[in-house]
Order: C-alpha cells, then sequence, then structure tokens
C-alpha cells in the first residue's frame, strides 16, 4: 500500500511539475488543402496553423506526406506577422548559403532532396509561448493516367480533431469529364481486392460545367471523431478522366508558345505479347513473401491474354526455364550453361492448360540458395531472343524481374550487370520492368536498370498486401496498345530543342503517353497552324483521327515539370554531368526543389520577408503561393542554429532581442521514402 501510495504521490507531483511549467499539447486548429487542377496539371497548397497553448516555448511539429512525383514550390513559415520565404537554390550554393548564415547566428533552413510511393516530411520548430505559426507548402505534379483514370492523391494526419479541416480540389479540362469520383477515404497503406467505387459520405461533387468539378470534403469535429479517436487519418483520392472519344488525341496551345500533347486513343486492341517473368526464390524469399508470389502468379497467369505467350525462369543458385511437360527440379548447383532445346521450349502459348500447369509449377517453388540474378536476366533475354526467331517473333517482348536482394552469385557488381544486360537487350529490345519486393532489395540499382531498358522500376512493399501489389502493376503492362511509338513534329514550327521526350516503347491500356514543347512565334495561333504533327507506331495502329487543337492556359510549368522529371530519370539511368546540369538550370529557373537543388530559408533577412499586412491576392490567402518541389531520395530541411540535439534551453528564457533573432528555425524536414 505504501509504495502504491508513493507512485501515486510521484505521479501527482509529475503532473504539478508538468502544469507549472506550462507542458500543454500543441493545438493544431487548422488543416486547409486546396488543389487546382488545370489540364492534368496539379498544384496544391497545404495550409497548416498550429497554436502553442502552453506558458513556455516548446518545439511543435508539422508532418506532410506528399506523392513521390511531386515538386515542392513553395515553402512559407508565418510567425509574429511576418512570413519567411524559401528559395531555390543549387545544391551545393544552399549548402554553403545555409552554413554561413549559422556561422553568423542567423536561423536557417536548407532542403536537399534525396507513406509508399510518398515523401513523408517533417518539420520541428520552436514556438514562443501562447503564440501561433502557419505553414504553407506548394507542391506541383503532372497527373498520370493509370487504370484508365486520374488520381490526385491528398494525405492527411493531423494527429488529432481539427477545428477547422477541408480539401478543396477544382478539375478543370479542355475535354468533357467522363468521371468525377472520390472513393472512401483509406485509413491505411495497404489496398483490398474489393472495388473503391464506393463514394465516400463527406465529399461533396459539383459539376458547373461538363469539362469541370468541384470537390470539397471538409468533415466537422464529430465527424472526424467518429473516423478515429484522433481524428481522420488517411488518404483521400480524386478520380476522373476525360472523355477519350471526344479528344483521343489531344493538343493544347497556350499564348505563350508552349504546348503539351496528350495521346491515349480508345478501342485499341492489345497486342500479342510475350512475357519472361524472372522470379527471384533464393532463401531469402523463404516464407510469407515466396506464398505471397505464388499467390500473385495465380491470378497474373490467368490474366494473360488469348495469343499471348510466356515464361517461367525461377532463380536461385541455378537458373532454370519451366517447360509445360517437364518437372521443374532444382539442384542448387549452378550450371554453366543451359541446352538450346530448353531454352526454345521455354516459349510457351498462354493456354488454358498450360497455364494450369504453369501454376502447379509455381506452387512447387521452395526458397534455397543465393541469387544468380545477372545470369538468370541473361537467360531471359535469349528466351525472348528464341521467341524472336520463332513463328512468334510478331509478339511484344517484355522481362518482369522480381527479387527480394542484391545479386549476390555470379556476376555480383551491379553496374556491370547494367552495362551487360543493356548491351545483350539491343537485339530483342525487350521492355525490363524491375520489382523490387522488400528493404532488402536495392531500388536504385533496379530503378537503373529498367530505365535503361524502356521499362519502370516498382518498390514492393513488405505487408500482407503484397500479392496485390504484384497484380495491379502487372495489370498496368499487362496490355500493350501500341509498340515503338514516336511523336513526329515539323521543326520549321517546333523548337526542337524544347521537345521533351517525343519516342516511347509502349504504350500499354489505361494509360497516356505525354509530350511537351513549344512554337515559334509563327505558330502560336492554333487555328492558323498547318499539320504540323503525326504520331507513328512499329506495331498497332497509331493513326487516329488528327489531334484536336485548343488554345488553354500557359503550358509553361507542365512543360518545364515533365522536362525535369525526364532529365532526371536519364540522369538516374545513365549519370551524365551536362544532362544534371540541364536539370539543375530548369528547376532553378522554375523554383523546382530536386535532387540537383534544394531550398533555403534565412532569418532574419529582411530580403527574404514579406509583411503579411499587405492585402493578400485572392479573398482568404494567407500568401502569395510560391514554387517549389522535392524530389525522390531523402530530404533534410534545417532552420536555426546547427544543433541536433532538441532538448536545448527554451528560449523564452533567453533575452527578448536574442529570442526576436533565433526564435522560429530549428526546422527539420525529412523526406523518408517508404
Amino acid at each position: 500500500m505504501g509504495a502504491a501510495a508513493d507512485t501515486l504521490c510521484a505521479a501527482l507531483l509529475l503532473a504539478v511539475c508538468l502544469h507549472v511549467q506550462g507542458f500543454r499539447r500543441p493545438d493544431v486548429y487548422s488543416v486547409r488543402v486546396f488543389s487546382e487542377v488545370r489540364n492534368r496539371y496539379a498544384k496544391t497548397l497545404l495550409t497548416t496553423r498550429v497554436a502553442n497553448p502552453a506558458r513556455r516555448a516548446q518545439e511543435i511539429t508539422f508532418d506532410a506526406v506528399l506523392p513521390d512525383k511531386a515538386f515542392i514550390s513553395g515553402f512559407v513559415i508565418e510567425m509574429d506577422g511576418k512570413a519567411y520565404h524559401a528559395y531555390v537554390k543549387g545544391k551545393e550554393e544552399a549548402r554553403r548559403e545555409y552554413h554561413e548564415a549559422v556561422a553568423q547566428g542567423r536561423g536557417a533552413a536548407h532542403v536537399a532532396v534525396s507513406a509508399r510511393d510518398s515523401n513523408v516530411v517533417q518539420v520541428s520548430v520552436n514556438v514562443e509561448a501562447q503564440t501561433k505559426v502557419t505553414f504553407n507548402l506548394t507542391y506541383e505534379q503532372l497527373l498520370e493516367r493509370e487504370a484508365g483514370a486520374y488520381h490526385l492523391r491528398i494525405n492527411l494526419n493531423p494527429g488529432q480533431v481539427v477545428r477547422d479541416l477541408s480539401v478543396e480540389v477544382r478539375v478543370e479540362e479542355q475535354a468533357p469529364l467522363r468521371l468525377v469520383q472520390v472513393p472512401s477515404m483509406r485509413s491505411d497503406n495497404e489496398i483490398t481486392d474489393e472495388p473503391d467505387d464506393t463514394t465516400d459520405p463527406l465529399a461533396r461533387i459539383e459539376r458547373p460545367t461538363p469539362s469541370s468539378a468541384f470537390v470539397r470534403w471538409s468533415p466537422t469535429e464529430q465527424e472526424q471523431r467518429q473516423r478515429g479517436k484522433e481524428g481522420v487519418s488517411g488518404q483521400l483520392v480524386v478520380r476522373y478522366d476525360v472523355d477519350r472519344y471526344a479528344s483521343p488525341n489531344q493538343i493544347l496551345v497556350s499564348e505563350d508558345g508552349y504546348f503539351v500533347h496528350f495521346y491515349a486513343p480508345p478501342g485499341l486492341p492489345p497486342l500479342p505479347k510475350h512475357v519472361i517473368f524472372v522470379l527471384d526464390v533464393s532463401g531469402s524469399m523463404h516464407g510469407r513473401k515466396l506464398e505471397q508470389l505464388k499467390t500473385a502468379m495465380h491470378t497474373i497467369l490467368d490474366e494473360l491474354n488469348e495469343g499471348d505467350t510466356f515464361s517461367l525462369i525461377p532463380f536461385a543458385s541455378e537458373v532454370k526455364v519451366w517447360q509445360p511437360d517437364e518437372p521443374l527440379i532444382f539442384t542448387y548447383l549452378r550450371e554453366e550453361r543451359l541446352n538450346r532445346e530448353s531454352i526454345k521450349n521455354g516459349v510457351v502459348p498462354a493456354t488454358r492448360e498450360n497455364i494450369a500447369k504453369a501454376k502447379r509449377s509455381v506452387d512447387s517453388f521452395e526458397a534455397i540458395g543465393v541469387t544468380y540474378m545477372y545470369e538468370a536476366l541473361e537467360t531471359a533475354l535469349l528466351v525472348s531472343k528464341a521467341a524472336l526467331l520463332s513463328e512468334r517473333r510478331s509478339n511484344a517482348p517484355m522481362v518482369v524481374l522480381l527479387t527480394d536482394g542484391e545479386p549476390n552469385g555470379g556476376i555480383s557488381n551491379t553496374d556491370e550487370i547494367v552495362r551487360l544486360v543493356t548491351e545483350r537487350n539491343r537485339e530483342t529490345a525487350a521492355a525490363l520492368f524491375t520489382l523490387a519486393f522488400g528493404s532488402g532489395a536495392d531500388y536504385g540499382f533496379l530503378r537503373r536498370l529498367a530505365l535503361r531498358n524502356g521499362g519502370i522500376g516498382k518498390k514492393i512493399y513488405e505487408a500482407g498486401d503484397a500479392h496485390l501489389q504484384l497484380r495491379n502493376f502487372y495489370r498496368q503492362i499487362a496490355s500493350p496498345l501500341l509498340a515503338g511509338v514516336t511523336f513526329k513534329y515539323d521543326y520549321d514550327k517546333v523548337d526542337e530543342a524544347s521537345v521533351t521526350t517525343a519516342s516511347f516503347k509502349s504504350l500499354y491500356r489505361g494509360g497516356e503517353l505525354v509530350v511537351a514543347g513549344r512554337l515559334f512565334d509563327d505558330g502560336r495561333s492554333p487555328g492558323a497552324v498547318g499539320p504540323w504533327y503525326r504520331v507513328d507506331s512499329s506495331s498497332g495502329n497509331a493513326s487516329v483521327a488528327g489531334a484536336s487543337v485548343a488554345a488553354a492556359p500557359s503550358a509553361e510549368r507542365l512543360w518545364a515539370y515533365l522536362r525535369v522529371r525526364q532529365l532526371l530519370d536519364q540522369n538516374a539511368a545513365s549519370p551524365d554531368q551536362a544532362v544534371r546540369e540541364e536539370a539543375k538550370r530548369i528547376a532553378l529557373q522554375y523554383s523546382f526543389v530536386t535532387e540537383v537543388t534544394s531550398l533555403v530559408v534565412v532569418k532574419p533577412n529582411e530580403t527574404s520577408i514579406s509583411d503579411l499586412e499587405s492585402p493578400p491576392l485572392s479573398p482568404g490567402a494567407a500568401y502569395t503561393p510560391g514554387v517549389f518541389q522535392a524530389d525522390d531520395g531523402r530530404v533534410t530541411l534545417w532552420a536555426g542554429p546547427l544543433n541536433f540535439d532538441h532538448s536545448s534551453v527554451p528560449l523564452h528564457s533567453a533575452p527578448k532581442w536574442l529570442q526576436a533573432v533565433s526564435m522560429v528555425v530549428a526546422v527539420l524536414i525529412v523526406f523518408v521514402f517508404n
């Protein structure tokens, strides 16, 4: 009884001490998200207002989750009636200015870009007692068409019930909208096998015109509590698409001469394909990962189209090519060469009988051995070549590699693997897609390997829905409609140097190809320009009705975003200083935070401070939105004294003049790629 009483007294004493010192939880009293989508290009402003109700200064943390392909284009901290604006510099210049500001005793913030497919942003700011701070974060992105629709994803996790919580999205397109949906908000990362066509009951959708939509989502405090003890937490998605039959081949031209070309013709039949599944069954795949692979492969095999061919190449310490009428037996002693007959017989028509046999073989997989990854890819390319030399040579070749680790058998140098695979793939030109399963896989290497070979890399997260992640990714590439697609322009009217990537390996069902560039002065009037574009393909019918050319608001930022993104992908595939410098030049010009640029905030520096007493540009606006972006990788943003000890002396104990000089800063932003 005495011990219990002592414990109770200690707890009460601690509570009294905390009360005396003024410890109170920061109050997130307003979270507003406004996103404007014009012709697929989205600009999103996240404004979060937080109060420090305590009687002492304390650190307030602001969290935000951004889409992985979004570029931060504006960051403003508002305190004490002033706004502290960030500005973009080259990465090395930003780092130098940051250290100079710290050395001079000024607060500084430095953002250098390095949830699933997202960047997790965390900002910590030291805020004076009983004062408020406002964070304004702006980011931009070009929405990509996936599974037949565009998806604007907004992540919300204020960590408490918020008095003023709202999301507003405005969508404006030139073509009529055929679909506008707001599926029920997901409260976790995992996907389900159920269709997400249910509408979130809190969403309000208005259609002012056939080509525009306004979405508002604003739960009351009671409605937030109904979704969780600490309020809402999850991802709100606005999904929409345009009428493809009204605009299968759309070109938008702005007054400044920039144009964007959207191409996604409807009604095309899928091309027959030869898909080669290169599957890691080494020891590290043991347990749930292997079972999820088997489950996913059952679904994927069922979704092969009539006329397709496929191959299964499981690998570990040995590489095997599956054949329908032979048992798949692993000895785990690597053979130096597979015989030519087994490679030829590994090209299998996608009949019901063969698919059933393949499923039984997949069920027999066991995880054991090391990872002979290069040898497996070499074998896949030999199988692809055999298919091209056979009567099925018209089938579009694609290789899908899934691995959960790094190559540790045979050739293990990743640079050498990229070089050798790319050289060997020149003859067959197979699209190579790489799936990095779990945290043990080297995603950077796998992404580079895919980009060098006309494919994409994708992370598969270790979770209960991994089999659905695998299935959903496959569905994005399951139906190639066109192969070898090339956009050709009249370079007497179009500035050739301005044109973004104009050649694509394939167009897949549910997707879209996008090209942007700039017209010369005599081509800026859409109606006055004669034919200056053509779309060709090596396989499939690329000729659709002539493009509809229409005037549109400025397409310059869309062009800049697309150009920088493609240059960064190009540099990731094949590091090139000239490409990197060009990406940096454009990113600086348009204030995009990328892997080659950084964001800097300095305080007090009157040149970087704007007076909030001046009237805003639009009703309800707290500041003029800037433009900046964060790229793939890990980002650290510091503002304030370079002090990694967050338990430093509270600012309210310092003299007033010192508080005024160093109060805001201790800003740490970390973009974490899951």
